[in-house]
């Protein structure tokens, strides 16, 4: 839809004789950032990069919470004002103002857990100069354990035009960074990427870091290198006043010129992909009515009872296979585990058997401190290459079982909705079956395993007291110390594996189960009030239908016109 007034009136009216309040309200935002050239720049990315650090340090003064913990829970919007004040809105569209120093009691996760004070969203006042061209709006960090806080930032990626990513250099780029930057590019092309605590690491270091996450970021959005950007940054020193060695002075030039040359062109496209979102929306409920309004009296009636009792019966099955489903991936667990410590005794029965031959084939050897340090170099070889085949195996072999898993619930799913899709496949066709079908299986069963402490080797004290020893008691010990110490690299490893495997499972089982009961009962709840409002028309007996159809009709097409 193209990016213009009457196209917006068109919307608003649409949306005002549809009763539809939320989309009215996103219609009136689009109306204002129009009229006031409103560029929301979106501070994003996974919990703990130092989003709220970076807000603070770019309007100077620590506003926004901070902690060892994820923190910010709410979304907040940070607008320009001479005096700083701070507006509060709740989801019953109630409206409160309070100074900012009451901030915390509403945006972080400790005074409102899981957000049971039913904010819906926080406007911060603040005279930094920064928010004279731009609006500032702080996100809930995506994958902590607070899944509603990813929930929140995902469903607000669509009203954003410039979105700042944050990494952070105590941290490669992860799975969960990816995995997000993916749909936030799916959304918008507008990226600014930072990583942020540059101080943490040397010169060396830091452009390591720089260049590996440049290759995965190039790799993963299929962006040429040469177009990414990553600005190293460091919140702690600029909000020290060292903005000479912050890297600060980078990032807003950058934000300067990509707002002065761009900022109409990327308006449009926000304004223009928003429009068509609420387009879409609201072709969806004029078909939903019209398909309503087809249907007799007695039969529409019939069918909201038979879909009241339906729907129960539908979410109450969902959880009841949820529960059948966590069995599964208990026993997908127990494999994984199995698997590991399996693999482990190999490696205990390898070392064993390469020290041997160590030790039979010259006696006292080991006792020649190169001789050590070569096989010290075979067994981390041994090591290393064993787990790197042990990683790869469980990636295939926990994608496939998981994937299995997933398939069966969907399977599952569909007989559950089955019944539902008999009675409204008129209105169905185009909700259920794009449930099951677009469920990318790569956001869930894309295991991608870190292999970390496996630099460790063992050490040989040789100056140890066993030196007093015979030729033969001092190898007896040098090879018990070196057993023992990479059993211990075993136990370590082979433990770090099951724990981030069966993480990844529950994570990604969680995230799709999640995504599919929002995405049905978001569809059940639209078909439910459409249903109801179509039967209190027919019940007026001054109701047309065919003239209600007719200009439902219309109104169809206009939108599609437009």
């Amino acid at each position: 839809m193209p990016y213009n007034n009457a196209n917006i009136s068109l919307l608003l009216n649409t949306a005002h004789t549809l009763e539809q309040d939320n989309l009215i309200d996103d219609i009136m935002q689009l109306q204002q950032k129009m009229h006031n050239e409103e560029l929301n720049i979106v501070i994003t990315g996974i919990f703990k990069r130092g989003k709220s650090s970076l807000i603070n340090a770019l309007i100077q003064e620590n506003i926004m919470p901070t902690g060892v913990v994820p923190v910010t829970a709410i979304i907040t919007i940070l607008k320009y004002a001479a005096t700083p004040s701070l507006e509060i809105f709740f989801k019953n569209k109630e409206k409160v103002t309070k100074p900012i120093s009451s901030l915390n009691e509403f945006v972080s996760e400790e005074e409102n857990p899981e957000n049971i004070k039913n904010v819906a969203h926080v406007i911060v006042y603040h005279p930094a100069p920064i928010l004279k061209t731009i609006t500032i709006i702080d996100t809930p960090g995506v994958g902590s354990s607070f899944e509603h806080n990813t929930d929140t930032t995902l469903q607000f990626l669509n009203k954003i035009d410039v979105a700042i990513f944050v990494l952070s250099a105590d941290m490669p780029i992860s799975k969960t960074d990816i995995e997000f930057l993916q749909q936030l590019y799916a959304q918008i092309k507008n990226i600014v990427f930072v990583e942020n605590k540059k101080d943490l690491l040397s010169a060396t270091d830091l452009q390591k870091m720089l260049d590996h996450n440049k290759k995965t970021i190039s790799v993963q959005l299929q962006m040429p290198i040469e177009s990414i950007t990553i600005i190293p940054i460091s919140a702690n020193q600029q909000l020290q006043g060292n903005m000479a060695e912050s890297g600060f002075e980078l990032l807003l030039q950058s934000l300067n010129s990509n707002i002065s040359k761009n900022k109409s062109s990327i308006l449009e496209q926000s304004i223009g992909r928003q429009l068509n979102l609420i387009q879409q929306s609201l072709i969806s409920i004029i078909q939903l009515r019209i398909n309503n309004l087809q249907l007799p009296v007695q039969q529409l009636s019939e069918r909201i009872q038979q879909f009241e009792n339906t729907q129960h019966v539908l979410l109450n099955e969902i959880e009841g296979f949820h529960a059948i489903l966590q069995h599964h991936i208990k026993k997908l667990d127990e494999t994984v585990h199995e698997q590991c410590n399996a693999k482990a005794k190999y490696f205990d029965a390898t070392i064993q058997s390469l020290i041997q031959q160590y030790s039979n084939n010259n006696p006292f050897a080991l006792l020649d401190i190169t001789v050590q340090q070569a096989l010290i170099n075979d067994l981390n070889k041994l090591i290393k290459s064993g787990y790197e085949q042990l990683k790869t195996a469980l990636e295939e072999s926990s994608k496939l079982q998981f994937k299995s898993i997933l398939e069966q619930y969907l399977f599952n799913s569909k007989n559950i909705l089955h019944n539902i899709a008999i009675h409204f496949s008129d209105f169905l066709n185009t909700g259920i079956e794009s449930i099951v079908e677009k469920f990318d299986w790569q956001a869930y069963t894309a295991f991608y395993i870190t292999l970390n402490g496996l630099d460790k080797e063992a050490v040989i004290n040789n100056n140890h007291t066993i030196f007093h020893f015979s030729k033969k008691s001092k190898e007896q010990q040098i090879i018990k110390s070196i057993q023992e110490q990479y059993h211990d690299i075993i136990i370590q490893n082979t433990a770090a594996i099951i724990y981030e495997v069966q993480y990844k499972i529950q994570e990604s089982f969680r995230k799709f189960n999640a995504d599919f009961k929002l995405k049905v009962q978001q569809l059940l709840q639209t078909l439910d009030k459409e249903m109801k409002a179509t039967q209190a028309q027919t019940k007026n007996l001054n109701f047309n239908v065919q003239d209600t159809i007719a200009h439902l009709e219309a109104m169809k097409l206009q939108l599609n016109n437009s």
